[in-house]
């Protein structure tokens, strides 16, 4: 058999070593092989052919399920993983804060009003600046 003699020459530790015409003729006879099974009994076939299409059919259908399934999943744990994730930040700069103001360093908020506290002063010191006499 052709094919027995192909698999034995051609073939070493699953990889094809034969010749391109050897592969050539070889997988002509698999499709030639193919056609004749498949005109061999050509309503069979058909049968069989739409049994095929109507399984791939429920199989797609499953398949969109489960990925729309997955991206629910996926979504959820985005969701979670965000929420988890605001609430470390939350305790790190709470924690980082109160270090740094054991230590004397002071907050944005601390800085914040001396500014303020500053720009009211310089408002006061014009003031009294402009009531002075001129030399």
């Amino acid at each position: 058999m052709v094919m027995t003699d192909l698999s034995r020459k051609g073939r070493s530790r699953g990889k094809w070593s034969g010749s391109p015409s050897e592969l050539r003729n070889y997988t002509k006879q698999i499709w030639l092989a193919g056609l004749g099974a498949f005109s061999r009994n050509e309503e069979g076939a058909e049968n069989f052919f739409d049994a095929l299409v109507k399984a791939g059919e429920e199989i797609e259908g499953r398949t969109r399920e489960a990925a729309g399934v997955v991206e629910e999943v996926r979504e959820k744990v985005r969701e979670k993983a965000s929420g988890t994730l605001g609430r470390v930040e939350r305790v790190l700069d709470d924690g980082l804060a109160t270090t740094l103001g054991r230590i004397g360093i002071p907050s944005q908020r601390d800085i914040e009003a001396i500014n303020a506290r500053l720009d009211a002063l310089t408002m006061v010191l014009d003031e009294i600046r402009a009531q002075l006499p001129k030399k």
